[in-house]
């Protein structure tokens, strides 16, 4: 019933909660969250790039100038209207302050254990 999905490897369509799309990096960044049991092993989440097609168009004017243009992925575009039938339009929420806060905690975490991380496999190697 959702080809696109499925053919990008989701399979838990019924415990799909919601997405967001963001460009990063010249890419599309389409993220997928789960509802997920407490303490289930299962990824909370799935994460996809997906590169923009350049198209060369002719520009206003009348004098033979033209510009680029970039458009996402035929696959994000088809996958985005297969989410929404699923979890329903999703409007845009405007980030606020706390968000972010809690946004840049959770990287702080993330990044201090990968270095915490790293730092272990330094110190067993002397």
């Amino acid at each position: 019933m959702y080809p696109t999905l499925q053919s990008m490897g989701i399979t838990s369509i019924q415990d799909i909660e919601k997405f967001t799309l963001r460009f990063e990096g010249g890419h599309d960044v389409l993220k997928i969250y789960y509802r997920r049991e407490k303490g289930s092993l299962l990824p909370k989440s799935k994460k996809f790039k997906f590169g923009r097609s350049t198209k060369t168009v002719l520009a206003d004017g009348g004098q033979q100038t033209y510009r680029q243009v970039q458009e996402p992925s035929l696959i994000v575009l088809r996958a985005m209207e297969e989410l929404e039938l699923i979890v329903g339009r999703q409007h845009e929420v405007k980030v606020t302050k706390d968000d972010l806060v809690k946004e840049l905690e959770h990287l702080e975490k993330v990044v201090n254990s990968k270095i915490n991380e790293i730092k272990e496999k330094i110190a067993a190697m002397k």
